[in-house]
């Protein structure tokens, strides 16, 4: 397919060589050729000059055979001579001239000259035939595009090819029209950028309807753009199966309903489907659509003619129209014009008439109207005529500018007839039947009330100037049920009685010779006050509002009057709606306690239940005291009590904490006092409830606040801050602070205490953060000191805290150095030997070690510590001597050099651990080790032994022969990690895995089944189940005693780690087995068990009577045991 690109610049410049009045010719030149590839696409052919490329014949014969379709004879493919070319190019123009394309001032050699402006003639002919038109009309394609592309883009004026189109919106529009939404902003567009909306057009159109762009954006915004041009390039969307074709055909069949129009050429031929075209827009068709389908010509006229009345033009006769070659565009084009065709009314539609008919009386003018549907209504053929029983009725009629104003005063009553007429032709709707009825306005009705009690005697009078009028008065009940009363005459008053028998609604109709009058009916709210009652409380409380309900919704319609009373005082009260129909309240609140009484009143008259009487009583007096009301600790009681005098009635307590309902005690304190307790599992704020006949006693609900001490945490590290005796080291003469974390606590309050040797030290409480709270103290004297931390006034669990201040520092004095520790003399190769430097006395100096050895000097780690202490490590290389130096502020210290012997280091490989204590065991247990070092030769042992979160206690005990006894105290039931070192190297297996589960507790071993119960020897199941499921570790041992000797136990479970073990035995005679359980040496709950077998029903059922007192059925209970097993 050949596309279209922007001018290049060389182009644009060669373009402006040419002379305004020939540049139409390069666009057009352009615009054919591109046309001309767009058809010879299909064979692979494509053509640079029409000038040059056609003067060989070869290529037009070639495009008009992708025109025609067929092949047009044989051509010459590579011409030698101008002969040739001439015998090519008659061989095109002779097929061209065959199909009914005049050929007009075009010969042979004006193609193969070259003729450029008759080659482009030709091209147009072409065009028009095979791409516009496919036959000739009385209407030229140009005028048919043209009015198609109007009828299709009504909001805009297309009148020409060239400049209507020129700017690009026009384009823009068109596509958005075939593709809604395309384009939805065309309106937006501006004129001034013609050529880029050509351009984006342009796109569009062939991305969305597949146009091809055979025109260029420039060639189609220039004003120099020729008509020929631009239908060639606009003819690809009104072509045959175009856009604008199937447009075209998707409308008619939207418009009838229909998928079986397939073209617009032949289904038009008949003439039926222009007619139901016709019909649908409201044409009138004689007989439709009961037409002969075979009479086409008399059909396409039918049609044309009420086209005709629609205002649609022809632009085809009947007979071309009938062609089946008819062209598609005239037939596009005709039925567009439909699209905006005004419906023309038949006869009986042009007038309507409006009026209201109904109710009317004698003697008042009646007032209608008729109203133009169309606009070619003729006054003159309109004819109205009113009739009654006595004949015509003359009624006036005045045209005024879209309607007739029509009156007429019947003076009889009866039935009357209207007919209006138009052309001879009636109008829709008529003729109008309506009646005319006697005026019955001066008769009057009148009675007393319109609301009455059930029983009670209502006169009914009607006023009527004479007795000859026929009067009947009728009531009918809230059951529907309709009767007569019986009427006296007397002064000109008909009168009646009325008594109703029931609640509701009761409706009266007076009729006067067979009307009702005007003033009837009239409705009676009937009302009993006996179906309205009074309910309500017995007993009230001061100063809390006090609600009576009145029901009255079976008492019918009425007031409601409430009042209450106190010692024959009026109380105020109200009356108050609710949200249920026949529902009121009387609400009023009492100052005092007594008897009160509640009046009630439906339309003036008391109803059931009233008065109504009412206790009220005063719970200020009741009394609720005790510290559980404000306060307690977590984990212990908290009690308070309740002192109700001589109130009565039930007192009710709950505790709440986070929305849930914490356990309550009570107990009777005497005739009018209770004492509550509870115990707060978690510190924080607990609600209390205190109730009395289930309403809050005064000052409920309390708050209690709720410490916990134990969760007060010191967040200050004191790891660094502590001696070797876990003694808290104070600076003299500096504060001391320690912060703690109180967001669990509970609500509290903290304080503190710090002793020194002369006494109490001033104390500071703070509080950094919302949920911090800070001591801080200082200490001026050495000695120790006992810090006492407490939480609303509780002391903490890690109260007190030992601490020591060395005092005031000393002048420094190296005599006073002291070297302690075993590494000052002995050490062992390759292990590390310690020694410390105690200048605790000797003031603040500075220490300087050296270790002088025979072949280097060894490095010594110097370490801190507190009390100006300083801890020295080191690792002799070799065995050997060495020679110790220490300096006190670079005074050599007393005593010093010392000699250290260093000897071998002992194998660790060597050594041997055994025991039970390997195997594990549970918490609380003494577990025992042996470390067998006699092989190892001479070395230091270390053990530890640590669980997931507490380290274990191990106690090392030196046999004096090489063998080290370890004893473990593991305190958390988990998998622990024993590490054993020997010289600081693990021994073989260390780190060792010991597992240590809860301590055994026999109460929770569960014992159950058939096999523990007693039974029928015969039929006995001697299986159960011990469940040891949260027993912790243990050991089960299961014992059973027969009648004569102990029996065999069979134990067993379904996976090695199951808690689960089945048990069974084999009874083989009746009489008592007694069944010992034991969980670790303990007898497990309801161990011994004793079970007794029998040989018949009637021995067990006894001893069952007998032992428990009722009765159990055994089958069934085997059976369910045995689904279970």
């Amino acid at each position: 397919m050949s596309t279209v690109e922007p001018a290049s610049p060389s182009q644009e410049k060669e373009l402006s060589k040419v002379s305004p009045e020939n540049r139409w010719v390069e666009i057009q030149r352009k615009t054919f050729t591109n046309w001309i590839n767009e058809q010879l696409s299909v064979s692979g052919r494509v053509i640079q000059d029409i000038e040059k490329d056609f003067c060989d014949g070869v290529t037009l014969v070639a495009l008009v055979e992708s025109l025609q379709f067929k092949k047009i004879g044989k051509v010459i493919p590579n011409p030698t001579g101008r002969i040739q070319m001439i015998q090519n190019v008659a061989l095109a123009c002779k097929a061209i001239m065959e199909d009914n394309v005049r050929l007009v001032n075009i010969g042979n050699e004006d193609i193969v000259n070259g003729n450029v402006k008759l080659i482009l003639g030709l091209l147009w002919h072409l065009i028009v035939r095979y791409q516009i038109s496919s036959r000739k009309t009385k209407v030229p394609p140009k005028k048919l595009m043209i009015n198609w592309f109007r009828l299709i883009l009504p909001e805009l004026e297309i009148s020409n090819f060239t400049s209507d189109w020129s700017t690009g919106i026009p384009l823009h529009a068109l596509i958005d029209h075939l593709r809604p939404g395309t384009s939805p902003n065309w309106r937006e567009l501006h004129a001034k950028n013609a050529v880029e909306n050509c351009r984006t057009a342009i796109l569009l159109a062939k991305e969305h309807l597949n146009i091809p762009r055979v025109i260029s954006p420039e060639d189609f915004a220039s004003e120099a753009l020729d008509e020929l041009s631009a239908m060639t390039y606009l003819s690809y969307f009104v072509r045959s199966e175009s856009p604008g074709y199937y447009d075209t055909l998707n409308w008619v069949c939207k418009q009838l309903r229909t998928t079986q129009i397939t073209n617009l050429t032949t289904d038009w031929n008949d003439g039926y489907n222009l007619c139901s075209i016709v019909s649908s827009m409201g044409g009138v068709i004689p007989d439709w659509p009961n037409i002969d389908r075979e009479d086409k010509m008399k059909n396409v006229q039918m049609a044309i003619d009420a086209g005709k009345r629609m205002g649609v033009d022809p632009i085809l006769s009947a007979s071309e129209l009938s062609d089946p070659s008819v062209d598609h565009l005239s037939v596009m084009t005709y039925l567009n014009r439909f699209r905006y065709a005004t419906p023309v009314k038949s006869d009986n539609e042009k007038l309507s008439i409006q009026g209201d008919f109904d109710n009317h009386l004698t003697g008042v003018q009646i007032h209608f109207k008729l109203v133009m549907e169309d606009k070619d209504v003729q006054k003159e053929l309109t004819s109205v005529q009113i009739k009654s029983a006595k004949g015509n009725q003359r009624c006036d009629v005045s045209w005024k500018d879209k309607y007739a104003d029509c009156r007429f005063t019947p003076a009889d009553p009866g039935s009357y007839t209207l007919n209006v007429l138009y052309n001879g032709t009636p109008l829709v709707g008529c003729p109008v039947t309506f009646s005319v009825k006697a005026d019955l306005s001066k008769v009057k009705l009148r009675t007393q009330s319109s609301s009455c009690m059930v029983g009670s005697s209502n006169d009914i009078e009607v006023l009527s100037e004479s007795e000859s009028n026929e009067v009947l008065i009728e009531y009918c009940s809230p059951n529907e049920e309709v009767k007569s009363l019986t009427t006296l005459y007397e002064n000109g008053v008909f009168s009646a009685t009325f008594r109703p028998k029931s609640v509701g609604l009761w409706i009266v109709h007076v009729f006067c010779q067979g009307e009702e009058i005007s003033s009837s009916p009239i409705s009676f709210d009937v009302y009993d006050p006996q179906k309205a009652w009074l309910s309500g409380p017995q007993k009230g409380i001061v100063g809390e509002e006090v609600v009576f309900t009145v029901n009255y919704s079976e008492a019918g319609i009425g007031d409601i009057e409430g009042a209450v009373r106190n010692v024959g005082k009026e109380i105020a009260c109200e009356v108050n709606e609710t949200e249920y129909n026949g529902i009121k309240t009387i609400e009023f609140v009492p100052q005092n306690s007594g008897m009160f009484f509640v009046y009630c009143k439906f339309n003036n008259t008391e109803i059931t239940g009233s008065p109504k009487s009412i206790d009220v009583v005063d719970p200020g007096q009741i009394v609720v005291t005790g510290e559980g009301l404000t306060r307690g600790l977590r984990g212990k009681e908290c009690t308070f009590q309740v002192n109700i005098g001589d109130l009565g009635g039930n007192i009710s307590v709950t505790v709440e904490n986070e929305g849930k309902e914490v356990d309550t005690s009570w107990r009777e304190a005497g005739s009018s006092t209770y004492i509550f307790s509870y115990v707060p599992s978690n510190a924080g704020t607990f609600k209390i409830n205190v109730n009395w006949d289930e309403r809050a006693v005064p000052g409920s609900p309390f708050y209690a606040k709720i410490t916990d001490r134990s969760r007060v945490t010191l967040i200050t590290d004191l790891t660094d801050l502590m001696d070797e005796n876990e003694h808290l080291v104070l600076d003299c003469g500096k504060e001391t602070q320690l912060l703690y974390d109180i967001s669990a606590a509970g609500p509290g309050r903290m304080t503190a205490t710090v002793l020194s040797p002369r006494g109490k030290l001033k104390v500071e409480t703070r509080k950094p953060k919302k949920e911090e709270m800070e001591i801080a103290f200082t200490a001026v004297e050495e000695g120790d000191h006992y810090i006492h931390v407490y939480w609303s006034d509780v002391p903490l669990d890690s109260s007190p805290i030992l601490a020591y201040c060395p005092g005031p520092p000393l002048p420094v004095d190296h005599t006073k150095v002291v070297i302690e520790g075993k590494g000052k003399e002995k050490a062992r190769a390759l292990v590390p030997a310690e020694f410390l430097i105690n200048g605790r006395f000797a003031g603040p100096g500075t220490p300087r070690v050296l270790l002088k050895g025979v072949k280097k000097d060894v490095h010594v780690n110097i370490t801190p510590m507190k009390y100006d202490r300083y801890k020295c490590t080191y690792s002799a290389p070799n065995p050997g001597a060495y020679v110790l130096y220490v300096y006190w502020s670079e005074q050599l210290v007393p005593k010093c050099p010392y000699k250290i012997t260093a000897s071998n280091k002992g194998a660790s490989g060597k050594v041997k651990v055994t025991g039970q204590g390997l195997k594990g065991g549970y918490v609380g247990q003494e577990l025992h080790l042996d470390v067998d070092t006699t092989e190892a030769g001479f070395g230091e042992i270390k053990v530890s032994c640590h669980g997931e979160l507490r380290e274990a206690r191990c106690d090392v005990f030196d046999q004096r022969n090489g063998i080290y006894k370890v004893h473990m105290y593991p305190r958390e039931a988990c998998r622990h990690r024993l590490e054993i070192t020997y010289d600081h190297e693990h021994v073989p297996g260390s780190p060792f895995k010991i597992p240590v589960g809860e301590p055994p507790d026999p109460r929770k071993v569960r014992v159950y089944g058939p096999g523990v119960q007693d039974g029928l020897i015969q039929t006995f199941e001697s299986k159960f189940l011990v469940e040891t499921s949260g027993a912790g570790a243990g050991q089960l041992a299961v014992r059973i005693r027969g009648p004569r000797s102990a029996f065999k136990v069979n134990i067993q479970r379904e996976e090695e780690n199951d808690r689960t073990v089945l048990c069974s035995y084999s009874p083989e005679e009746p009489g008592k087995y007694v069944i010992n359980v034991k969980w670790s040496g303990r007898h497990v709950r309801g161990s011994p068990f004793n079970v007794q077998l029998f040989e018949s029903q009637a021995e067990l059922d006894n001893y069952l009577g007998n032992k428990k007192g009722f009765f159990v059925e055994k089958t069934k209970a085997n059976m369910q045991w045995r689904a279970e097993i």
